[in-house]
């Protein structure tokens, strides 16, 4: 997925054609994913910078895996946009000196999902529960990409995992279509 690509105007020498891999924080430190799910192979090249997983700082290493439907409430995003602004502070100045800003998000995560995201977990008390990989981000990158859009910032963003599911593969699931609608429009 591409968005706000740079042209090479403005590209300042000491930096121009550079570019920075700004990625989830479980894809260098697969420690702070959910436990019992295997870490996801990524290998980045150049500069990076790791994002801090708001997952672990929000919720705990203990924490039980999540949907993004139960992180979208006002106080996580918040949560969320607190732990960006400084990272974006960083990327503006970057950019500003001609680097390209590369995003790369965990495809299906909750998150740091940037195409797929997951949907379900109703609530209530413990029990084994289902839920489903969707198109959309989840709450962390859609944050991130939102700040990045506001400021200017041109960037690419990608996911690496689970490859993206056609959304014929997606079935139906009470109250998600709205969802995947606002999700195409946007992608549109």
């Amino acid at each position: 997925m591409k968005s706000n690509q740079a042209g090479a105007e403005g590209e300042s020498p000491a930096f121009g054609g550079q570019e920075v891999t700004v990625m989830a924080h479980c894809l260098l430190n697969p420690l702070t994913r959910v436990k019992g799910l295997e870490p996801v192979a990524f290998s980045p090249a150049g500069p990076t910078i790791q994002l801090p997983c708001p997952e672990a700082l929000y919720l705990g290493t203990e924490r039980w895996a999540v949907t993004r439907n139960q992180l979208d409430i006002p106080e996580h995003r918040r949560f969320c946009r607190s732990l960006i602004v400084h990272y974006a502070d960083l990327l503006e100045m970057l950019a500003k000196e001609g680097v390209r800003v590369r995003v790369v998000g965990v495809a299906g995560s909750p998150s740091c999902g940037v195409q797929t995201t997951s949907f379900g977990y109703a609530g209530g008390r413990v029990h084994e529960a289902e839920h489903e990989h969707v198109p959309g981000r989840g709450i962390f990158m859609e944050e991130l990409i939102g700040e990045l859009e506001r400021r200017g910032i041109p960037f690419e963003a990608e996911e690496v995992g689970k490859k993206r599911m056609k959304e014929s593969e997606f079935g139906s699931l009470p109250g998600i279509e709205p969802f995947m609608r606002e999700e195409r429009d946007r992608l549109e």
